[in-house]
């Protein structure tokens, strides 16, 4: 460590990155194995927990921590060195994140603030869930073996074939074994917790928190809400249900022509909006008591789930490293997934297409929420730009005058012009024969 790192370090003092030792003690462990389940840190042996530096005096350092590291399970990853300051002994260890959980003596530890804190069972799943090392969806459930729908599990199997070409082998309970939809249970035939979200009825009977809840607010601040809808039922159908939601209440913004049907533009994406439901749906933590979360505002819509990316996963290096692989498979078997890992690619491939939505992933501890906008543009499609030309020339002007200038129907006009309002860029006056249209540029 440099001198600089060093007067830094002090300089901030303890916090959940940094442990100040005035020597050495066993429970090192503690520190250790916290930093390694969280996002690594430093301990720094010979300074006081005021940040002086003391200086150590034990003898073998190195050995003795490497002595007390096999304590802690799986073995850390860590570097050490030992430096002089001021003729004071100062020994370094830097702990590196883990994608594993480390315990101490069957303790897991985490760091919370300047302290080291033991989590509790329910804790510890949940952490074990989010380094994706428990899967929830494999787990057996205590449902009886009829809570699973043979119809929709028929459904499925149809739509698998139809899909992926890919054909059911053997009887029906083989079917259900191989695809871990039931799990024999000393005997007992149980559905999984993914058998139980994907071809159940009523999974929420089963699994209370599998719903995703909407709404859809009056203003920015949350105040008065114009709807509110909760979606239950099999995680698939649900993916229909509030695809069905937005095509029905989303604006149409405008439309070109594909071929000889018309494409119609919304004022979000609705393909992106998709793909952030279903990655919300398959890809949370279940462990998690809380609900998927759609909140629907004036120039916003905001999707959280209960849940992080696996370790090793960004926005920018997205990778397929599901954390309910089963349910991933399924939805990938009936074509709700077209190639695994190319989610997050195409959310931001069709947002950046779009005429004004952008989108920005915020990733929170034990949270991940996307958040779509309706921003102004610079760039505007060619119709667009034309009648914004028009107004340019003319000042304020009707939609008949609008109309005139840039050959375009008067239907046309208007259906271009109320997209053009909605993002800023065209302001209206009046009403009736009395409107006028200006560019809000100008």
């Amino acid at each position: 460590m440099k001198m600089e790192e060093l007067i830094a370090i002090l300089r901030k003092g303890e916090s959940e990155k940094i442990e100040f030792k005035s020597n050495f003690v066993k429970d090192i462990t503690k520190g250790i194995c916290a930093f390694s389940n969280m996002d690594g840190g430093d301990i720094l042996l010979g300074i006081g927990d005021n940040g002086k530096i003391i200086g150590t005096k034990t003898e073998n350092m190195t050995q003795k921590v490497s002595d007390v590291l096999a304590a802690i399970h799986p073995y850390p990853k860590v570097k050490m060195e030992e430096f002089e300051v001021e003729n004071k002994k100062i020994f370094h260890i830097k702990v590196s994140a883990s994608d594993n959980l480390h315990s101490v003596g069957n303790i897991v530890y985490i760091r919370i603030g300047r302290n080291n804190r033991p989590l509790t069972t329910q804790e510890v799943i949940e952490k074990a869930a989010e380094s994706a090392i428990v899967f929830f969806d494999e787990l057996p459930s205590d449902a009886p073996i009829n809570a699973i729908s043979m119809s929709l599990v028929n459904e499925y199997l149809e739509k698998r074939r139809a899909v992926r070409g890919v054909k059911g082998m053997g009887s029906i309970e083989e079917n259900l074994a191989a695809l871990k939809i039931t799990k024999n249970i000393y005997g007992n035939i149980r559905p999984t917790r993914g058998g139980l979200l994907f071809f159940s009825d009523n999974p929420q009977e089963y699994v209370p928190n599998a719903r995703a809840r909407l709404v859809w607010f009056e203003d920015e601040e949350m105040r008065r809400y114009i709807d509110s809808k909760e979606f239950i039922g099999p995680i698939w159908k649900m993916v229909d249900d509030i695809e069905d939601y937005f095509l029905k209440n989303l604006r149409v913004v405008g439309g070109d022509m594909v071929g000889w049907k018309r494409k119609e533009i919304r004022e979000y994406p609705l393909e992106a909006l998709r793909e952030t439901v279903i990655n919300s749906l398959i890809h949370r933590n279940y462990f998690d008591s809380s609900d998927v979360q759609i909140f629907i505002f004036p120039t916003s819509i905001r999707i959280k789930n209960p849940g992080n990316f696996p370790p090793g996963i960004t926005v920018e290096a997205p990778e397929h490293k599901p954390r309910n692989p089963q349910l991933a498979q399924y939805m990938y078997d009936m074509g709700y997934i077209e190639k695994y890992g190319s989610g997050i690619n195409n959310i931001k491939k069709a947002c950046s297409m779009h005429p004004f939505a952008e989108v920005e992933f915020l990733l929170k501890p034990y949270r991940t929420e996307v958040v779509f906008r309706k921003e102004k543009k610079l760039e505007f499609a060619e119709t667009d730009q034309r009648i914004l030309d028009a107004l340019t020339g003319i000042g304020f002007a009707t939609s008949t005058e609008i109309s005139k200038v840039t050959g375009l129907s008067k239907v046309a006009v208007v259906k271009h012009l109320n997209a053009l309002i909605l993002i800023g860029a065209v302001e209206k006056v009046g009403k009736g024969r009395a409107t006028r249209y200006s560019n809000a540029a100008e």
